[in-house]
């Protein structure tokens, strides 16, 4: 299935350098101790300022994902290269190797969002010796090499393929991480303090249904932070410091978002903020006769300073939106039998 592809295009983008990073300055992994198995959050650095992930049998088949899909091909003609490339060469089903995906965000560098180190924890039947002879085959034909090295008792592999450099590990033998920074896989493979470790990051991340075919959980850039209250025209102090959100694209697209706010007043703020513009969109939505997806949203506050945003839309619903929003017929998706 094409939806197969948004893991693929994802691991494909990391593993052949969407990022040209260099290595960066070496890893301070504790070596001290004998490596342990990794998977998971347990390879999640602790500084990791957001954590996605995808159960890729979960996405399956979504229509949902598989428009997202065929949208991200079709303005990334080298992704999609590179992905036939990868699905040619290796003879690799990564919709059916790869169960799980989760990718770390490091801190950016300086002001500049986006910048931070990455890392891509993939989890299923992939072998370690299958894996590297593919990247080798890969990246051979362009005239690059892959080599090898031990980092805190793991094999750390660099793939270079033209002016792209890749590192990937083997945490454990169902789980591989990749990274285009060679200190940030280290630092993954290292049996240094992980993710939750991190009493704040550790709250985030409860807040977040993992159980979601799609779920992230992370700290909200300071910039954002700052903008949101001219936005809501000075009824909030300050924007929320932290996220976590779970999707459900498998029959339409359950949404539930969850804003930390950093008290009970902005909290409120933000509540009444959003429940007004919800108001005005909802007279606004008559005018595209989506009055009945305006309705699925709702918005609640709690004790803890969280604001919850949450949305239930049927395939009939998401087909409208986004004939809405494309200015055209709905693509062709049938709805679900009903029911009894």
């Amino acid at each position: 299935m094409r939806s197969h592809a948004l893991v693929g295009a994802a691991c494909l983008a990391l593993v052949l350098g969407a990022s040209a990073s260099g290595c960066g300055k070496k890893s301070s992994s504790d070596t001290s101790a004998p490596s342990a198995e990794l998977t998971g959050l347990a390879v999640v650095p602790a500084n990791a300022e957001v954590v996605i992930g995808i159960d890729v049998a979960k996405v399956a088949g979504s229509q949902l994902v598989q428009r997202a899909v065929d949208q991200l091909m079709l303005r990334d003609a080298d992704l999609a290269a590179r992905w036939q490339k990868l699905h040619d060469s290796c003879k690799l089903d990564l919709g059916q190797q790869v169960k799980r995906v989760m990718l770390a965000i490091g801190p950016h560098v300086g002001d500049k969002p986006g910048t931070g180190p990455t890392v891509m924890i993939a989890t299923g039947t992939l072998v370690e010796n299958d894996f590297a002879a593919c990247v080798r085959a890969m990246v051979g034909q362009g005239g690059g090499s892959l080599t090898a090295k031990d980092v805190n008792g793991h094999t750390l592999y660099q793939a270079k393929d033209g002016a792209r450099t890749m590192f990937f590990a083997f945490g454990r033998p169902d789980t591989v991480v990749l990274g285009a920074n060679e200190a940030y896989v280290a630092e993954a493979l290292s049996n240094n303090p992980k993710i939750e470790s991190d009493a704040d990051m550790k709250r985030y991340l409860s807040l977040a249904n993992q159980q979601a075919p799609v779920w992230a959980a992370g700290r909200v850039d300071p910039r954002v932070r700052a903008g949101l209250p001219a936005i809501t025209q000075g009824k909030l102090t300050a924007g929320p410091v932290a996220f976590a959100v779970a999707i459900d694209p498998s029959d339409g697209a359950k949404v539930e978002l969850s804003a930390v706010m950093a008290n009970d007043a902005d909290a409120k703020a933000l509540e009444s903020f959003a429940k007004s513009e919800l108001g005005f969109l909802a007279m606004a939505s008559q005018i595209k006769s989506l009055q009945r997806v305006v309705d699925r949203f709702e918005v609640s506050s709690t004790p803890d300073s969280v604001v919850h945003f949450t949305a239930k839309l049927s395939i009939d619903d998401v087909n409208q939106l986004l004939t809405a929003l494309d200015g055209g017929p709905a693509p062709a998706q049938g709805s679900a039998p009903s029911g009894p």
